[in-house]
């Protein structure tokens, strides 16, 4: 692979960690019936309208409502705006694990991946959710729940890792993609 620019590796990341919260959305959706169940003392919304509310909506609303002094939203308009903040996250670390990558070599390998995944899953899941009053600290939600989590962060990854390998041998991309569409007819 050709040396990249930091910018050019910082977009190409911003694709693939957005392509990569895609991935994790089709985990979620896929694995809906295993989810584990959440206990309820494990997290005390601040806020009232927290109670009817995901992380991500919450998010959006205190964006708009908060930040930008607009609103307030309607449920659609919650879970619209926090499918934004989903791939925005998704994209702001994919934009890191692109420089990463582009600068260290073994964060190509799979268990740089790995490490990507865990590295996520800890520092967001475990550290900015429950910082940002989004969800409980780690030691309140049972193992499976933490696992389940887990899982979801490798599909986050391995679609952020299938994308930045797509996109360095993009010249290939129109020919392989041809070949799977004469394939599914």
């Amino acid at each position: 692979m050709r040396r990249k620019t930091p910018v050019r590796a910082l977009l190409e990341g911003m694709v693939a960690g957005a392509v990569g919260a895609a991935a994790q959305s089709i985990f979620f959706r896929a694995s809906a019936r295993l989810t584990p169940e959440t206990p309820r003392e494990a997290f005390d919304p601040p806020e009232p309208e927290q109670a009817d509310e995901t992380a991500l909506e919450t998010t959006a609303r205190r964006l708009v409502e908060g930040l930008a002094m607009r609103g307030p939203l309607d449920a659609q308009q919650k879970a619209r705006l926090g499918e934004v903040v989903h791939y925005g996250f998704g994209a702001g670390w994919g934009a890191l694990y692109g420089l990463v990558r582009a600068s260290y070599r073994r964060a190509w390998s799979p268990s740089g991946v790995a490490a990507f995944a865990a590295t996520v899953w800890l520092v967001g899941d475990n550290l900015t959710l429950p910082a940002l009053r989004l969800a409980g600290w780690p030691w309140r939600y049972p193992w499976r729940l933490h696992a389940y989590a887990a899982g979801a962060h490798v599909a986050y990854a391995g679609g952020v890792a299938a994308t930045l390998i797509a996109i360095d041998h993009a010249p290939l991309a129109p020919f392989l993609a041809a070949v799977a569409l004469t394939r599914t007819r």
